[in-house]
Formats: C-alpha cells, sequence, structure tokens
C-alpha cells in the first residue's frame, strides 16, 4: 500500500467523490467519517490536521482506497514538547474511525499503523472509536505492549454515572405503525397521545429549521443548552458553545442537520438537533436544549418521537441516540453498541524519535511565546530551540530565541542568533538593530554601528536609528560626524544635508554592513 497524506482542505476537496464511493463500501462507516461532515469540521478546527491516504501503487491515477483521519495536538510538558496524535474527528464527533473498502482492510489497517508508528508523538488517543474488533486487531497489532503502554480511558460520567462508551440505537423499520409495535405498551400511548398535540391545532407545535430560521433556531437551542449545563461544564461551556455552533451551522450548510423546535404558542421551549447522513440512510441525535421552566408536556420526547417519525417516512433505517447510556433513550426500543476508548503511549513517554512535527511549529511557538511571557525562560528556550531543530530558518523563533538570551545577557549566543536572522531577513529592520544591540552590548561598537547604519537604511525615518548611531560615534570618537548630522538635522526637510545623512553610504571610514553571514 501506498499512503499519501493530505493536510490542505482544497486537497481534501479534490478527495469528494473518491471518499463518497469508498464511505459507500464501508459497512462501517458513519455520519463523522463521511466527506461533508468532516470537510466542514476541518474547516472550523484550531491546529494541525491530515489524513492518511491508501491506495494500491503511487501512480496519480489510482484511486484511494482507505482514509484515516488525524489531527496533533502540542503541550510543553517536563520540559519537553508532547505531541499528542488524535482522530480528526475528537471534540466535535460522538464517533471516529476509519473509512475502508472492506476487501482491503487486512493491508490497508497495518499500513496505516506502521505510517503512524514512524511519525513524532508520545500518545496516540483513539477515542470515542467506533470500529469492529477485527479491524482494530489489525490496526494495534503493530504496536507491540513491549514498546508501547496500553490503557483504556474512562468513559463513565463522575456526576451521574452515565457510561458514554454506550451507544444506544435503532433500527427502523419501514412503516411507522410497525415502529411504535416494538415499544411497551405504556410508550406506545404516551408517544400516539403526544404527538396529537403536535398534529392537531392548538397551542403546541413544531417547526423545522429552514435556511430562514436556522440561525435563530440554533440560538434557541444553544441557549437552552448553555443554560443547563453552565454550571456542570464551567469554563470549557464558552467554547463548547462556539464549536457545536460552528459545527452544526457548516453540516447545515451542507445539508446533513434537522432541527425541529417545539412551540407553546410564540414560545420556543425546546429545540433537537440530529445529524442526518443520506448515504448511510441515518439520523445521529447530537443535542438538544429546553426552557427548564416550561410546566408542560415532555418536550424531549416529543421531539425525539417526531423526529423518528419523519425519519421513518423519509426511508431512513436507524436513529442513533449516540453516546450515552441515559435510561430515557431506551424506552425508544434501543439496542446499544460500544465504542473504544484506547490510549496509546510510548514507554518513555517521550515522542517517538525525540523530535516535533513540523506540523506542530506553529503551536509550538504560541506556547513558546506565551511561556516567555509569563517568564518560563528555561521552558520558551526550549521551545525555540526545537523549532530551529526542526527549521533553522524559522525567522520568528530565531527573533524571539535572540530576544530571550539578549535578556539573559548571553550576548555571544544572542549575536550569533540575530546574524543568522539577518541572513534570513536582510529587509527586517528589526533584525539588524537587534544585531545592533548586542553587539553594543559586547563593547564591539564598529559592529554594532554598521548594524545600525543597516537599520536606519531600511527605516530611515526612525529616530531610534540616529540616536543608536549618534550613541555608536560619540563611544567611536566620530564627534565631528555627529556635529555634521545636527547641523543636517535642523535644514529644511528637502536640504541636501538631510539626504546625505539618510544614506548610509555617505558616511566616511565605514564598511558596507554584512549580508551573508552564516549561523
Amino acid at each position: 500500500m501506498h499512503i499519501d497524506i493530505i493536510e490542505d482542505l482544497p486537497s481534501l476537496a479534490r478527495l469528494e467523490d473518491n471518499w463518497n464511493a469508498v464511505y459507500d463500501e464501508d459497512p462501517e462507516a458513519q455520519i463523522f467519517l463521511s466527506w461533508k461532515w468532516l470537510h466542514g469540521w476541518l474547516s472550523c478546527i484550531h491546529g494541525p490536521w491530515f489524513i492518511l491516504a491508501a491506495k494500491a501503487g503511487k501512480a496519480a491515477d489510482l484511486p484511494y482506497v482507505a482514509f484515516f483521519p488525524l489531527r496533533l495536538q502540542t503541550t510543553i510538558e517536563d520540559a519537553d514538547i508532547i505531541h499528542d496524535m488524535r482522530m480528526a474527528g475528537n471534540f466535535g464527533a460522538d464517533y471516529t474511525g476509519i473509512v475502508c473498502r472492506p476487501e482491503v482492510e487486512n493491508k490497508v489497517l497495518p499500513a496505516f499503523a506502521r505510517y503512524v508508528r514512524h511519525m513524532n508523538w508520545a500518545r496516540l488517543n483513539l477515542d470515542n472509536l467506533r470500529m469492529s474488533e477485527r479491524r482494530v486487531r489489525l490496526l494495534l497489532a503493530c504496536f507491540p505492549k513491549a514498546s508501547f503502554r496500553y490503557r483504556e480511558a474512562n468513559a463513565v460520567n463522575k456526576v451521574d454515572g452515565i457510561d458514554n462508551s454506550l451507544c444506544p440505537y435503532v433500527t427502523l423499520p419501514g412503516d411507522w405503525n410497525a415502529y411504535l409495535e416494538t415499544l411497551s405498551t405504556n410508550t406506545r400511548q404516551k408517544i400516539r397521545r403526544l404527538l396529537k398535540q403536535i398534529d392537531a391545532p392548538g397551542e403546541y407545535r413544531i417547526s423545522v429549521s429552514t435556511s430562514e430560521t436556522f440561525e435563530q433556531d440554533l440560538k434557541t437551542l444553544l441557549r437552552f443548552w448553555e443554560t443547563k449545563w453552565r454550571l456542570r461544564k464551567g469554563d470549557r461551556t464558552d467554547s463548547l458553545v462556539r464549536s457545536n455552533g460552528a459545527m452544526l451551522t457548516r453540516s447545515f450548510q451542507s445539508g446533513l442537520v434537522y432541527l425541529p423546535t417545539f412551540w407553546h404558542g410564540e414560545r420556543a421551549v425546546a429545540a433537537l438537533a440530529t445529524l442526518v447522513d443520506p448515504r448511510k440512510r441515518t439520523f445521529s441525535f447530537y443535542m438538544t436544549g429546553r426552557d427548564e421552566t416550561f410546566e408542560g408536556p415532555p418536550a424531549g420526547v416529543i421531539l425525539h418521537a417526531f423526529s423518528i417519525r419523519h425519519a421513518i417516512a423519509n426511508g431512513f433505517c436507524e436513529y442513533d441516540f449516540l453516546r450515552g447510556n441515559e435510561p430515557y433513550k431506551y424506552s425508544f426500543g434501543c439496542a446499544e453498541r460500544k465504542i473504544r476508548n484506547t490510549i496509546l503511549e510510548t514507554r518513555d513517554g517521550r515522542n517517538l524519535r525525540t523530535g516535533i512535527d513540523p506540523r506542530s511549529i506553529p503551536d509550538v511557538l504560541q506556547k513558546a511565546t506565551e511561556l516567555h511571557r509569563k517568564g518560563k525562560i528555561a521552558e520558551a528556550e526550549m521551545g525555540y530551540r526545537r523549532i530551529l531543530a526542526a527549521q533553522p530558518k524559522h525567522a520568528d523563533a530565531l527573533h524571539r530565541l535572540g530576544q530571550l538570551l539578549a535578556a539573559k545577557a548571553d550576548f555571544v549566543a544572542a549575536k550569533r542568533v540575530f546574524r543568522t536572522l539577518t541572513a534570513v531577513r536582510p529587509g527586517a529592520a528589526k533584525a539588524w538593530q537587534c544585531l545592533g544591540q548586542v553587539c553594543e552590548s559586547l563593547g564591539e561598537h564598529e559592529q554594532a554601528l554598521r548594524q545600525y547604519l543597516e537599520f536606519m537604511r531600511l527605516l530611515p525615518d526612525s529616530p531610534d536609528g540616529f540616536v543608536a548611531v549618534a550613541r555608536c560615534m560619540a563611544k567611536l570618537g566620530r564627534i565631528a560626524e555627529i556635529n555634521a548630522a545636527l547641523l543636517a538635522a535642523i535644514e529644511p526637510a528637502s536640504g541636501p544635508s538631510v539626504r546625505k545623512w539618510r544614506d548610509w553610504r555617505s558616511i566616511p571610514d565605514r564598511q558596507a554592513p554584512e549580508r551573508s553571514i552564516s549561523a
């Protein structure tokens, strides 16, 4: 198997037809692995993501036969940079997995595993993995326990005891009445009675979102959800509201969301968002929210029953309640499936091959910069140096490392870093200024003058350049030139002396600034 890496949206867009063909053939594929859902999700998330794409050879015209969506998260722990490899859908998807043509899974799964094993990571998080035991064994066989530690993450909520590794679902018959006959007598009668209140003209009704109403309906749903969960979710609430809102909006634009709202007169009292997969003919209940002050009929039961009836009427074959074994779900006639939350860790807790993944450089830079601002100098320096080990000419890392070293009074090391920076970014005035400052701190005033003159050439109107050049000239005893400059400065701006001062080439007895400097 030949493996390619897809890591940008235009490349993923070109794969839509190929992806859909594989998805349609894969009996284990589900909505969170569909091209439409994943493309929308990846366009919203922060941080690097990539998709391993497998095909039978290197030829460009060969179609891919499998896709493994992943993302990379980076932390700085114990003075080291740690990469967490995660499933790309994590934090938005209730299920993750691999899309694969079933006839090639024996070759594809080991090929994916070997490829991942040769990447830089300390933890591989197979969160919410909905995959057959056969595929799991094929994937994990390449990670021997002699080299990796295995553990299963606890999916049971400590507050309410809900097991989020258990996922209830209903297999839908082709007829609504046939479905009702699968329920208990009490539930069947209750649903019929509640839906009569909705179907008949009266004080209760249900509206279904359209392109004109979706934005407001989503706001209603998220407001209700936030009110219920803020106390329990705490600081995570705002980010969850934003990410769910963005995901549902993109999914609705792709035709993947069914959002009914339950009304009492003109008062919205509950809403329910379901992800619709027209390819696999499934409804997947994603989130709901209700007005906790409403004392009328049970809104949740009504919205689920209404959605199930709609799904059956439109030929869908499954209604999935997704993660969590809340008791109410089973009243709708559910079976259940179990998903995995397996974490693989390197034995020493460090990244494989010790280095950092180049995809992580923006995240490492951001985290190192934050540590730098907080005064955690050793950790910040380590971050900058890890970036430069992976990308020696990374200008921002050079600049910030040089500043850090200068602040530590390690001017010799800072000078080397800033010399490299001026070679990488010869047009960046700030680089020349910084190099001049460390030269001056080392007492190398002639060298400092050269750097400041280059800074002036690039930023001729900066007063900092005039001050620095004058200071170096004073230390070099070139007082006559300073006096000439002061006289020039009081002449009209159009005068030849000012133009002469602004041109660094006019200053006598100096060498041209060094332009090609090795690290």
